[in-house]
């Protein structure tokens, strides 16, 4: 006990004295900062210039399809916030949510045909396939969307196989999905107009994000990973 806390004070002050270095040299070189920043979203700007055609149902057509096929998301969702020159940011924001909102439903349904088939052909060779119990079914859920590892398209399936019922399934995953997906979208719009700030809210929440989900995962992470029936054993 006393090393884990010797352990946990050392990274905190780590982390403070990053903190106060990042501070200190940002207000010393806050002008050539600011400076770099422009430049840098002036070059997104004009690599993302040929898409300024694209309708923006596009992106939500992309968003609803690449999971499907185990392809990765995120990078469109910065990717659309290069439009936020032309486009309010809500349009933006919901032309990702419905996209997502559509691979979510969709897969669960997907995932429970394919998951039915699975279960009767390992029981025709006498294999059980654990079951969950119901009154795990949200903390799988949470645990699934937060601890980090598992693509969006992998976390839709397992859940969906796992039996996970349909409004339980969603009432937890699509919150968790809209706050990440307006961070990244968010910290998207910084990276394409330069905007300081905007990097930094969204930075900082995708930061809070990937801690909270690293805590999580190395408190109940155990139990996704485990082989055994049910995820609510004592440890």
């Amino acid at each position: 006990m006393k090393f884990k806390s010797r352990k946990s004070k050392f990274i905190i002050f780590g982390a403070s004295v990053v903190l106060a270095l990042c501070a200190w040299s940002f207000f010393l070189w806050r002008r050539e900062i600011i400076g770099i920043l422009t430049e840098a979203s002036a070059y997104f700007r004009d690599t993302v210039h040929l898409l300024d055609g694209v309708p923006l149902i596009a992106y939500t057509l992309i968003i609803f399809i690449l999971p499907i096929f185990f392809l990765p998301v995120t990078p469109v969702f910065i990717i659309a916030a290069s439009r936020a020159e032309s486009t309010p940011f809500i349009l933006i924001l919901l032309a990702c949510w419905l996209g997502v909102t559509l691979n979510i439903v969709a897969s669960y349904f997907i995932s429970r045909r394919f998951g039915r088939f699975l279960r009767g052909v390992f029981a025709k060779r006498g294999i059980k396939i654990p079951e969950i119990p119901e009154y795990e079914h949200y903390e799988l859920t949470f645990l699934m969307r937060m601890i980090p590892g598992n693509p969006l398209s992998v976390q839709n399936y397992v859940l969906g196989m796992a039996e996970v019922p349909f409004m339980k399934y969603v009432v937890v995953s699509l919150p968790i999905q809209y706050i990440q997906i307006s961070a990244y979208v968010y910290f998207g719009e910084g990276i394409f107009e330069g905007g300081l700030s905007k990097l930094m809210l969204g930075g900082g929440v995708l930061a809070v994000i990937a801690i909270v989900a690293r805590m999580l995962d190395k408190r109940y992470g155990y139990k996704l990973r485990r082989k055994r029936d049910g995820i609510s054993e004592g440890e």
